[in-house]
């Protein structure tokens, strides 16, 4: 052991070098995906026991996540539910990937179930046979259920319909299909003793059936073992079937993302509400956004607070309610609240959102239009001091009057004061007086991050900006142009004029994030890039997101090569690297 003694003294970034070179990965990623990992684990098992920073890197790789499938779907099919896949997962009925030997370690458990398996009792005979330990996870920390539709095509042979499935119900009977949905409720319990998290998701997409009535009670016993319940976008739960919020209370987080469902929407509204002595994140967008006023008063009208939310986030809810938006008289209903997004027509008439939390909150992103204004300013929700903590401000409005409204924006941050570090202005259709969205910005000397992602930008407004906005390290614009040249400066001069007038500056400048509008000269873009680079010394990463961004490299790669840059080639190689290596 003496013989590796100077291996446990590895520092991290070495590790780091030995991984990428084992894996033949230009990157090494925390997430658990990694090529070979079998080839991996074997040639570096030497080491994991002589290295502590190694096996700090390598363990979570194996261990950290754990998948169990007891649905009727094998993991390849369960990609159409838009399932992260899994980098090591365990399908007991297969055993395949990497066995039993580090599951015990797990941290992250993810089991999918569907209901068919579960009705008939094939998902607990599974988990009943699986040969370790009793299938259970004594580290895991958050145990994540997800319910996914089993009858969408032939599984496993065994049933494939809806009708099928319901014929197998009936043969069951209907006590059975109730005591085999409580026996595996009972045993998830089991599986995780000191978890602290339970997360429920559900993916299931189906007509009405004889099955609901199951299917209602199997998602409402989950459910009660859940302090999470995520029905994002990409889990869409079928109206049909109820839910007894009733029975589940003490969650802390719910996520509803929808946008058709009047009544499962309303379902989630009272999940909060019952939960609202525990809750601690609330997501919510649902039609119509008159349901709004159901998070802060029940049913008899009664106010409802939840002094445990930080975070709010409620949009895409329907039109403006315009002088109808109800004005609510209880009392602070989000005493702590930390991060609150509006993306609506603020639904209430009044400060309901701001109440109480001056001194909790610490980002807020809105969407403003001249009623949401006019109420900022009505109930003097900002003043000078009044939000301490307010670091992160995102304002933006979905019509194309964005110059009309920037000097309500602009009176909102002034009242808001220099404390924020991100700030973010977007709009619908382009910034018609750039010149005045650039001038404002640009005397708030603390921001840190800035988007004006519906900004059309000519280099030397970019140079101008980050001169005014010392401390600026990462900017977002749409796609620059160079506009009108200095005087005596032109194209041939245009690389030395930079170098001799502006370098060095913005020290602390990094990124600049680029969108593209259709119909702009990709060079030209390239162009202003690399200008900057010449000025800014420390600016190392560049790039176009989605489909432009090959040609956006290539043309960086082009115009490096011409003789205009040649002398900063190896730094101007970096924006070239880190661009590609963001993929």
């Amino acid at each position: 052991m003496s013989t590796f003694s100077p291996l446990q003294r590895l520092p991290l970034h070495v590790v780091d070098l030995i991984v990428k070179h084992v894996t033949g990965s230009s990157r090494l990623v925390y997430d658990g995906v990694l090529p070979n990992s079998h080839e991996y684990r074997v040639l570096l098992k030497p080491l994991l026991w002589v290295c502590h920073n190694l096996r700090a890197v390598a363990y979570p790789l194996f261990c950290h996540d754990s998948e169990l499938n007891l649905s009727s779907l094998p993991f390849d099919d369960l990609d159409e539910y838009y399932l992260r896949a899994p980098a090591t997962h365990i399908d007991y009925r297969h055993r395949n990937h990497l066995g039993y030997s580090t599951h015990h370690m797990a941290k992250d458990v993810t089991i999918f179930l569907d209901e068919l398996a579960v009705f008939n009792g094939k998902a607990l005979d599974t988990l009943s046979s699986v040969p370790y330990d009793g299938c259970t996870f004594p580290l895991a920390r958050k145990l994540t259920l997800v319910l996914v539709n089993g009858t969408d095509g032939e599984a496993d042979g065994d049933y494939g319909t809806e009708d099928a499935g319901a014929d197998e119900a009936f043969r069951i009977g209907p006590q059975r299909v109730e005591d085999n949905i409580g026996s595996l409720v009972e045993r998830i319990k089991q599986m995780a003793p000191v978890a602290s998290e339970y997360s429920v998701r559900s993916v299931l997409r189906r007509e009405p059936s004889v099955l609901d009535q199951y299917c209602s009670d199997l998602v409402s016993r989950l459910y009660q073992l859940a302090s999470r319940i995520d029905h994002g976008r990409n889990f869409d739960f079928v109206d049909h079937v109820e839910l007894q919020v009733e029975l589940i209370r003490n969650l802390t987080h719910v996520s509803y993302v929808s946008g058709s469902s009047m009544s499962n929407s309303y379902r989630y509204i009272q999940l909060a509400r019952n939960s609202a002595p525990t809750l601690q994140s609330l997501v919510l967008e649902s039609e119509p956004d008159i349901y709004i006023q159901g998070i802060v008063m029940d049913a008899d009208g009664n106010h409802v607070s939840y002094p445990c939310l930080h975070t709010l986030a409620i949009w895409e809810m329907g039109d403006s309610l315009g002088s109808e938006r109800p004005v609510f008289k209880g009392a602070a209903p989000f005493p702590i609240l930390q991060r609150l997004r509006i993306g609506i027509d603020v639904p209430f008439g009044d400060d309901t959102f701001f109440r109480g939390n001056a001194t909790t909150l610490e980002a807020i992103h809105m969407q403003l239009d001249i009623e949401s204004i006019s109420m900022l300013s009505k109930y003097t929700v900002f003043t000078p001091g009044s939000h301490p903590r307010l670091k992160v401000v995102k304002f933006w409005h979905k019509n194309n009057s964005g110059s009309e409204l920037l000097p309500g924006v602009s009176s909102i941050m002034n009242d808001i004061g220099p404390r924020p570090t991100v700030c973010q202005y977007s709009q619908w259709g382009l910034v018609k007086d750039p010149e005045s969205t650039l001038s404002f910005f640009g005397s708030r000397a603390n921001i840190q991050v800035l988007t004006l992602s519906s900004l059309v930008p000519t280099l030397w407004q970019v140079i101008t900006l980050i001169q005014s906005l010392p401390l600026l390290s990462d900017l977002r614009t749409m796609n620059p142009c160079l506009g009108p040249m200095p005087d005596g400066v032109d194209l041939d001069s245009l690389s030395e004029h930079v170098r001799s007038k502006y370098a060095p500056m913005g020290r602390r400048f990094r990124c600049w994030h680029i969108t593209k509008r259709d119909g702009s000269n990709m060079e030209e873009i390239a162009s202003c890039v690399l200008l900057l680079a010449l000025a800014c010394p420390n600016f190392g990463y560049a790039a176009l997101s989605g489909r432009w961004r090959r040609q956006f490299m290539n043309a960086m790669k082009k115009k490096i090569g011409e003789p205009e840059f040649e002398q900063d080639t190896p730094r101007l190689n970096r924006l070239l690297f880190n661009g590609w290596e963001s993929r």
